[in-house]
């Protein structure tokens, strides 16, 4: 089977193509986010809202409250903030706000495919906003961009 992930940029209106068979899949030994978690925060979250998820690092045993934003405030982040580009990258940096993540938790909690979420955790390291570090055999991310990072935090405490 073939998927074929469409990502439109509406800041550019280019359209990126990319075939998820022929690109690297997650290969995550352990996966520490809880589908069904995301899920239930995803039933209370209003497109110009915030939800908080509940996250254990199996590796670590740090305990951390994950968020996971709406569509609009998504939008609103990315049509503030330049580096963000788009609601999807939105989404992933906010997850990323508060916590270290590897690959497979990032793609639970924003709900991309996996060959998205790779290629966008790839570029957004590229940029200089994400540090990678492999631990286990698992790719981590974390945002390392203050100035991202106060951005982040403002739109937050005007939504909440």
């Amino acid at each position: 089977m073939v998927i074929i992930v469409v990502a439109i940029d509406n800041s550019d209106s280019v359209i990126t193509m990319s075939n998820c068979e022929s690109e690297s899949k997650i290969s995550c030994k352990l996966r520490c986010l809880d589908p069904a978690a995301v899920e239930d925060a995803m039933k209370g979250l209003d497109s110009s809202g915030i939800e908080r998820v509940s996250y254990t690092c199996h590796l670590s045993g740090k305990e951390e409250e994950l968020m996971l934003i709406g569509d609009r405030l998504a939008g609103q982040l990315a049509e503030t903030v330049a580096e963000i580009k788009d609601v999807s990258n939105a989404k992933i940096l906010v997850g990323l706000y508060s916590a270290e993540l590897c690959e497979c938790d990032v793609a639970t909690l924003t709900s991309l495919p996996e060959c998205e979420v790779i290629h966008r955790l790839h570029t957004l390291a590229s940029d200089g906003v994400l540090a990678h570090r492999q631990f286990h055999e698992m790719n981590y991310y974390r945002m390392v961009s203050a100035t991202l990072r106060r951005y982040i935090e403002a739109v937050m405490n005007a939504a909440s």
